[in-house]
């Protein structure tokens, strides 16, 4: 029998500091993205399972009804919204949200089924601008929230699926992604000998690294016939992109797609130090929805990542106070970052009851006491 004070696997309670550190940073992104031009929306809960992937949670429906999902990602549903009801409106159209997705499995790196997703969309847009403007905007408000030690890690898919085109062995073909998936770059060039395709993937490993230093190879990926205008794409967004002291961008062209041919540009991953996980992520894609076809690019971060990357503490500290506290003075203290307790008994010991409560602080005669 389940004890019924037990929660499902993958699913948890948060309580005081988690809750309400993820609200602080959840309105940290959003209000920056909307100071920054982004419309910020809410799309629903429960969606028809034909607009989402198979992780889902199934509701139980009237047989005869459309059968009804838990949102897993709120990405298909900006879609959805983009092709129907904002579908007149001029692009670029810029959108931001935040809401609570539910995954019917969890994975190796992510076991939490339940977590709050925020982001971003750009959609309409293909100039490289755009993909600039997403990822430094979501590099901002990872530091905004005290994230430190960030790597933004780039791809391009292009590149590698370009390559794995040319390859029609479909038993060969699997044995080479075998190795990329392992980053296994020794074994690949070994499976490919020295031919034309040897010399491609061999060039293209030597790309991967941090961008400064990885400029020259990229560049040499001109001689590859049909990457010019995605190498030049690259370069002008990489050029564009600043990070500080101790963060990094790096670049992997070895990254297979989970979804096959998902991304149609730029792909990128935010991590952090010592952090399980990617923190954030995004990048270009066809947004598609019956007839409806237009480019866009996106960001989402995991706040349960989030939470586990940021080194910012709680700084709110609780003050106990009288009941009749003058308002003036409480909107002071508000001020000063104080969070009122406020007590409701009459001539209370204040400097008992704080302790009692675990609280530090105490205004005693209007003046702010620490025990």
């Amino acid at each position: 029998m389940v004890n019924k004070f037990l929660v499902p696997a993958g699913f948890k309670d948060s309580l005081n500091f988690d809750a309400s550190i993820e609200h602080k940073y959840k309105n940290i992104i959003v209000n920056f993205f909307t100071d920054n031009g982004f419309i910020l929306i809410k799309t629903p809960l429960i969606e028809y399972s034909k607009n989402l992937d198979s992780n889902t949670l199934i509701l139980k429906t009237n047989k005869r009804k459309d059968q009804l999902s838990i949102r897993n990602d709120i990405t298909p549903q900006i879609i959805r919204i983009a092709s129907s009801r904002l579908a007149n409106k001029i692009r670029p159209l810029k959108l931001c949200y935040y809401g609570e997705v539910v995954r019917k499995v969890g994975t190796i790196l992510r076991p939490e089924r339940q977590f709050q997703q925020v982001g971003a969309e750009i959609i309409g847009s293909e100039s490289y601008k755009a993909d600039v403007e997403i990822i430094n905007l979501a590099y901002k408000t990872l530091k905004k929230i005290g994230v430190k030690n960030i790597v933004i890690e780039i791809t391009a898919p292009f590149f590698l699926d370009s390559l794995l085109k040319k390859i029609t062995n479909r038993n060969f073909k699997n044995q080479l992604k075998k190795f990329i998936k392992l980053k296994d770059i020794n074994s690949c060039l070994k499976l490919l000998k020295e031919d034309e395709l040897y010399n491609s993937f061999k060039t293209l490993h030597e790309c991967s690294g941090v961008i400064t230093n990885k400029k020259n190879n990229i560049l040499k990926l001109n001689k590859i016939k049909g990457y010019n205008n995605e190498v030049k794409r690259l370069i002008k967004i990489a050029n564009l992109i600043k990070t500080s002291k101790n963060d990094s961008l790096n670049v992997d062209f070895f990254d297979l797609q989970k979804n096959k041919n998902y991304y149609k540009g730029i792909k990128f991953t935010f991590f952090a130090k010592n952090v399980r996980g990617e923190i954030a992520g995004g990048g270009r894609y066809n947004l598609k929805y019956e007839n409806n076809s237009e480019t866009a690019i996106g960001y989402t971060c995991y706040m349960d990542t989030i939470l586990r990357s940021s080194s910012l503490v709680n700084k709110n500290k609780r003050i106990l106070i009288t009941f009749n506290t003058n308002e003036k003075l409480k909107q002071k203290l508000v001020n000063k970052g104080y969070s009122l307790f406020k007590s409701f008994e009459d001539n209370a010991n204040l400097k008992k009851e704080a302790k009692k409560f675990g609280i530090k602080y105490y205004l005693m005669n209007n003046i702010v006491k620490h025990i």
